[in-house]
């Protein structure tokens, strides 16, 4: 397992097999508040808003907001692990990044707004850069031809592995120190 405290990895460990998304709620707050505590000047803010274009009738978006005082510094959103091989939703998990990088960022106090896309343990990095543009590049489709605009691929590190816990943990030290600038 990654090299995350005992408490944090017992958390993931209760996920049982073929989790539903609601499985991940308490590991990820478990970890975010591990690694922005309580007793900080961070909150780790559960947020839920409806998908107002979902093709479902009822359908919410449940991310986790890490803010500095009131505003947000960082976030993660989180779909159900077994959805992340659908190629249509990875492309609405992209997209929902992206409309809620745009969203978030006038209101962050950084330069670089970061989020995760986590399909279960599986993790997406964005980051909105605000004088240029968010990261990893969109992928536009091709009127002719069946394109992935979301590739699977990008979904490229697991948070119970070592390189995973590590690009998360350096992202998080690296958002901290921005914070400790302002």
């Amino acid at each position: 397992m990654a090299p995350w405290p005992e408490k944090v990895t017992k958390r993931f460990s209760t996920i049982p097999p073929n989790a539903r998304e609601n499985d991940f709620y308490a590991p990820y707050n478990k970890l975010l508040y591990t690694l922005f505590p309580a007793d900080s000047d961070y909150t780790v803010a559960p947020q839920s808003y409806s998908l107002l274009d979902s093709r479902d009738s009822v359908d919410f978006i449940i991310e986790f907001e890490v803010l500095l005082e009131d505003k947000p510094v960082f976030f993660v959103e989180i779909k159900e692990p077994r959805k992340m091989t659908l190629k249509s939703a990875r492309e609405e998990a992209d997209n929902q990044m992206r409309k809620r990088m745009g969203d978030l960022a006038p209101s962050c106090p950084l330069d670089t707004l970061n989020g995760v896309s986590a399909f279960g343990t599986r993790l997406a990095f964005y980051n909105y850069d605000k004088q240029t543009r968010i990261l990893p590049s969109r992928i536009s489709p091709d009127p002719e031809r069946e394109t992935d605009t979301a590739p699977l691929d990008r979904w490229d590190y697991d948070i119970l592995e070592d390189e995973g816990s590590q690009r998360f943990q350096d992202l998080v030290a690296e958002i901290k120190t921005k914070c400790d600038r302002l």
